[in-house]
């Protein structure tokens, strides 16, 4: 079984209130709507990166597995992958201790990305914690706003547009025909 929670969300949103005001008609000088906007955006974010099971702006995660795989890969969730930052691993008595770089390659080719271990490294042979005793930290998620595909940030504004005027609607299936395109399977 495996987890994965957010450790550093997104500074930023790859959609702005410049971005959406236009398609709700409102005057780009007009804040009066931006303290309901704003969370908006971010829930519209969270709700497109859950469909497709990407990360869109730089976040840090942090996967956990309750046993080492038996094949010599882990998947990470929520492409597209920066860069692994650890993998630790914690023992029955709970102490930590980090599996080195050299032990495992990345694989940044694939999608989702994979920890792929090097011929001749083993799996650390000691008993793990009952739960969640292995950890891999890493940033995922493209470098920068103006890189994140335009559908998606299409996607993301008629998802406002939708909640906005209809709160509590179920997401338009414009949103999900332009997220479908590159979503990945979960892993």
């Amino acid at each position: 079984m495996s987890g994965l929670k957010t450790i550093s969300p997104p500074a930023v949103e790859p959609v702005t209130l410049e971005d959406v005001k236009p398609q709700l008609r409102i005057d780009p000088d007009d804040t009066s709507f931006d303290a309901t906007l704003a969370p908006l955006i971010t829930a519209a974010r969270e709700w497109c990166e859950g469909f497709q099971n990407r990360a869109y702006v730089t976040q840090t995660l942090e996967m956990a597995l309750d046993e080492w795989p038996c094949r010599s890969t882990i998947k990470l969730p929520r492409p597209p992958l920066q860069s692994v930052i650890s993998v630790q691993y914690i023992d029955e008595n709970g102490v930590t201790t980090t599996w080195q770089p050299a032990n495992y390659v990345v694989d940044d080719f694939a999608e989702p990305a994979r920890l792929v271990k090097v011929h001749g490294a083993s799996w650390p042979s000691v008993r793990l914690a009952s739960a969640n005793g292995i950890r891999v930290r890493y940033t995922a998620g493209y470098d920068d706003a103006t890189k994140v595909p335009k559908t998606v940030k299409q996607a993301i504004i008629l998802l406002v547009n939708a909640w906005f005027e209809t709160p509590g609607c179920d997401p338009p299936q414009a949103v999900k025909s332009l997220l479908w395109i590159d979503r990945v399977v979960p892993v």
